[in-house]
C-alpha cells in the first residue's frame, strides 16, 4: 500500500514508487510460493535465475531441498578443513618373500601344504601429519609415526615450525604468544581490512543502488509517518524521536575510529503500529528505508523514543530481535 503508484500524484514520487512496488511484487511472488521460497532461502536469487533448474529438481519438496543444502554445507566445511590442515598419511608394509625366489621349483614338491612358499610381513610403518597455518606464509606441521620391524616397534611425534626463530629462542611458547599478539594478529587484521576494502569496492554499485532505494522509500513514507505520529501523539503512544543504524564507537580505545551510521527515524516510525514496534531476529539492512552504511562491519540499531511522555533509549545489536516499548529502556530523570 505504501509503494502503490496510485497513492502518489507527484510524477517523481510516482516513478520511485513504481520501482519499489515492482521489487515488493517480485518478493511476494517468491515468498508466497513454498518451493520458490525454499530455493531462495538456500540458493538466493542465483537459484531462481538458473535456467532449466540445474541447481535443484523442481519436484523436490522444501524439506528435501534443505536436506540437500545441509549435506552440501557439510561437504564444503569438510573441504575447507582439509584445505586448512592438509592432512597427509602413509602406510608402508615390508614383505619377506625370500622363500618365493630362493628355491628351485622342484624343491617345493616335498614341502607340506602343497609346496607353497613361505611369505610373511616383517615390518610396517604408519605416518600421519597435519598443518596449522600461522600466517599466509608460515605453517606449523604436526606429525607422528609408528613402526614395527621383526617384532620390535616404536613411534614418535614431531612439531615442525618453519621459521628458525622458533628454534633459536628459549621459552618457545611465550615467544609464540608474543609473536601471535604483536605480529600475526595485526597482520591478520590488516589482511581483513584489505579484504573488506576489496569487498566494498566490488559491492559499491549495489550499495549505491540500495541507498537510492532507501532514500526513495523514506520520501514515500513521509505522509504515512505524519499520520502515524498524529495518531500516536493523541494517545500518548510511541514516538520515535531519533534512530540511527550502523557502526557505533563506544570503546575508548577505539575513539580514533569514525562512527558510520544513517538516520532511520522515519522508517522506524513508519513500522509503528498500535504503539508497538516489533523487529524480528534478522539483519536490519533489509527493512524499508534501510541500507548498509558499513559493509562487512558489526552494526547496531540505536533508538531514542518517547512512550507515555517518558523518554526511552535502547541499543540493539544487528540481527537480534527488538520489541519496544519496554520499561527496561526508560531513561532515569537523573540521567
Amino acid at each position: 500500500m505504501l509503494y502503490h503508484p496510485d497513492k502518489h500524484r507527484d510524477p517523481e514520487l510516482k516513478r520511485q514508487a513504481e520501482q519499489l512496488f515492482n521489487l515488493v511484487h517480485q518478493a511476494y511472488e517468491v515468498l508466497s510460493d513454498p518451493q520458490l521460497r525454499a530455493i531462495y532461502d538456500i540458493y538466493g536469487k542465483r537459484g531462481l535465475d538458473v535456467e532449466g533448474w540445474e541447481v535443484v529438481e523442481r519436484k523436490r519438496t522444501p524439506v528435501e531441498i534443505r536436506e540437500e543444502f545441509e549435506r552440501l554445507q557439510r561437504e564444503r566445511e569438510e573441504r575447507r578443513l582439509q584445505q586448512r590442515t592438509n592432512p597427509k598419511g602413509m602406510i608402508s608394509v615390508g614383505i619377506d618373500a625370500t622363500d618365493l625366489f630362493d628355491r628351485y621349483e622342484e624343491d617345493y614338491k616335498d614341502l607340506p601344504g602343497g609346496g607353497f612358499p613361505h611369505v610373511e610381513i616383517n615390518k610396517m610403518h604408519i605416518s600421519q601429519s597435519i598443518e596449522a597455518p600461522l600466517t599466509t606464509t608460515d605453517t606449523a606441521v604436526l606429525s607422528g609415526s609408528l613402526s614395527t620391524h621383526n617384532g620390535n616397534g616404536g613411534g614418535n611425534i614431531n612439531l615442525l615450525l618453519p621459521s628458525a626463530v622458533f628454534y633459536a629462542t628459549v621459552g618457545p611458547l611465550i615467544f609464540y604468544l608474543a609473536i601471535q599478539r604483536l605480529i600475526i594478529r595485526p597482520y591478520v587484521r590488516a589482511q581483513q581490512e584489505q579484504d573488506l576494502e576489496k569487498h566494498r569496492e566490488s559491492s559499491a554499485s549495489d550499495i549505491a543502488r540500495k541507498k537510492q532505494e532507501a532514500e526513495s522509500a523514506v520520501l514515500l513514507m513521509q505522509e504515512s509517518v505524519r499520520r502515524i505520529i498524529e495518531t500516536e501523539e493523541s494517545r500518548m503512544g510511541l514516538i520515535i524521536l531519533n534512530a540511527w543504524y550502523g557502526k557505533f564507537v563506544t570503546d575508548n580505545s577505539r575513539r580514533h575510529e569514525r562512527a558510520k551510521v544513517i538516520d532511520v527515524s522515519v522508517p522506524l516510525q513508519c513500522l509503528v503500529k498500535d504503539s508497538k514496534l516489533i523487529l524480528t531476529e534478522a539483519t536490519k539492512t533489509g527493512l524499508p528505508g534501510f541500507y548498509d552504511p558499513c559493509v562487512g562491519e558489526e552494526k547496531s540499531l540505536k533508538v531514542l523514543y518517547q512512550f507515555r511522555g517518558v523518554m526511552h533509549q535502547v541499543l540493539s545489536p544487528d540481527g537480534e530481535a527488538l520489541r519496544i516499548p519496554k520499561q527496561s529502556h526508560r531513561i532515569d530523570a537523573d540521567t
